[in-house]
This record gives C-alpha cells, structure tokens and sequence, in this order.
C-alpha cells in the first residue's frame, strides 16, 4: 500500500481520481513518509448558490507509515488556499491481519467551517470519501490478486 509507485499501479483501476500524483516519497528504516496530490471526479456542484470549482475538491495527503506496527497517521490538505482555511481532515489508518489477509480501519476526523452548511458539506464529503477509499480498496485486491498468479 505504501510502495513508492503504487499511486501510478492504482490510478487506472479507480474512476472517482482524475489525477493522482507522488510528491514526495521518502523511506526511513520502517518508516515511509508521502505526500500525494488527488484530483477527484467532481461529485458537488455547488454548495447553496455558489457553484464549486472542480479544483477546489483536490488535496494532497501528507502521511507517515510504519510498517512494522502497520499504522499509518494522515493529513488531507486541501490545495486551495481558502478550502484549506474551511476544511480540516486528518486521522489514522490501522492494518488490522485477518485469517483472510487483512483489513483497513480507517479513523479520522473532517470539519467543515461554513456557516449553516457545514454539516451537510460534511456529510457529503464523508460519503464521497468512502466511496474513493473503498474504490481504492477494491484496486488494490485487484493489483494484489495480479501478484498471486
């Protein structure tokens, strides 16, 4: 999950990315630090009145994995300067094994800081970012079914 090209292995396999890109990607004994820029497939239009830049939706995740206790804490950072001063996320991401493999439980939190809509923005942030975790999560059994046979 943390390997230096899995961005570009997974990208093809997810329709709610538009761009995905590795910033930075750095390795520390079992530590691997990345920041990755996402562009995702516009799913708000608008908010109230005022419509929504496709642009305004595009974050770059800042995260810190270690390897060997298999937590991974995170930060989404919006990339436009105003959504970053209204909107916050960051948390923490567990791989827990299983007798099958293993699962992702993911733990953060999302604030959004606008007046009435804030907690409608949220919700629909919420729902539309489980949609991209869950299709990154199906991406990746595809990549690793691959690497079975």
């Amino acid at each position: 999950m943390f390997s230096k090209d899995i961005v570009v292995t997974l990208k093809p396999l997810m329709k709610t990315i538009i761009e995905a890109e590795m910033l930075m990607w750095e390795q520390d004994g079992n530590v691997v630090r990345r920041r990755v820029r996402y562009l995702p497939v516009p799913k708000i239009k608008s908010v109230g009145p005022k419509k929504v830049n496709p642009k305004w939706m595009e974050w770059v995740e800042e995260s810190e994995a270690d390897l060997e206790n298999l937590v991974v804490r995170y930060r989404n950072i919006p990339t436009n300067d105003k959504v970053a001063e209204l909107l916050k996320n960051s948390g923490e991401m567990l791989v827990v094994q299983t007798a099958d493999g293993c699962i992702r439980e993911i733990k953060g939190e999302l604030l959004v800081r606008v007046f009435l809509l804030g907690s409608l923005a949220e919700r629909l942030i919420y729902s539309y970012a489980k949609e991209i975790l869950d299709e990154e999560a199906n991406a990746m059994k595809q990549v690793l079914a691959g690497l079975r046979q």
